[in-house]
């Protein structure tokens, strides 16, 4: 009878080459087993958005809220603002894209799918303020802008220029121009916790200076206000002024809003 003769260095490395063979697997397939895969680096955001819908130009009388969603690890998070406002504060951590989707339809298990609608370019981590505008083909578009302490100091206002046209401004003792699209910070000096700062707003109307708005504004003592400048989604030609308050959030939760549904307010004229 003939017996086979056990050798431990084979096994052993019999043994070596699968565990080699299960560990490369696990890094080839690490994002479903919940482990990281290296994609370059991690971007860590607070943003909220701002919208306007030049839709309404083609369907006067009515204004269609902005619904989106984004993911936030595994969650679907779903965002609503009105025409002409500002959403609560969201949390994003990856990279340096944030992409917004609707749902589209469901596959054959019956899942909800989705698609991209909207995608904003976030740039270098931070607090961001995401300008969505609804275009009259209705189409979305996006722009970014940075709204940290250093872009954006305490005590101060800043100008937002998203009209064709230049203005002239007067916050408090500062005087100056904010081009179309551009933006512009006024700082103020505030003795008292609460003040109200003198505001001007004014462009020019065939090479003659009119005056949009002659006012005051209250202040709190660091804070800051962000004054958007803008066309009249039903009178383009007319200037429009919106005035929001921005917090520093420390910490932000996010939570789904409820989806709006498409305001026609000609059925209360």
């Amino acid at each position: 009878m003939k017996y086979k003769i056990f050798n431990p260095k084979g096994a052993l490395s019999c043994m070596t080459f699968f565990l080699l063979m299960k560990i490369c697997a696990i890094n080839l397939n690490g994002q479903n087993l919940g482990i990281a895969a290296e994609k370059g680096p991690v971007y860590k955001y607070i943003f909220n958005i701002l919208y306007l819908d030049y839709s309404t130009t083609e369907n006067s009388g009515k204004e269609q809220p902005l619904n989106l969603k984004f993911y936030s690890g595994e969650r679907v998070i779903h965002i609503s603002a009105y025409v002409g406002g500002i959403s609560r504060y969201y949390s994003h951590e990856g990279a340096a894209s944030l992409n917004f989707y609707r749902k589209d339809g469901a596959d054959d298990a019956g899942e909800t799918k989705y698609k991209v609608v909207l995608n904003a370019a976030m740039g270098k981590s931070g607090q961001k303020l995401i300008f969505v505008v609804r275009k009259p083909n209705g189409m979305l578009s996006a722009r970014t802008f940075d709204i940290s302490l250093k872009a954006f100091p305490l005590n101060s206002f800043r100008m937002l220029n998203f009209s064709q046209k230049e203005v002239k401004v007067r916050i408090a003792k500062e005087v100056g121009v904010v081009a179309p699209f551009k933006s512009r910070n006024f700082p103020v000096e505030l003795l008292k916790r609460k003040s109200a700062i003198g505001f001007a707003l004014a462009t020019e109307v065939d090479r003659e200076t009119k005056v949009i708005e002659m006012t005051r504004l209250a202040f709190t003592k660091n804070g800051r206000r962000l004054i958007l400048v803008h066309n009249d989604p039903r009178q383009p030609e007319e200037i429009r002024y919106r005035v929001f308050p921005i917090a520093r959030p420390i910490a932000v939760e996010n939570e789904s809003d409820e989806e709006l549904e498409v305001e026609d307010y000609e059925k209360y004229e």
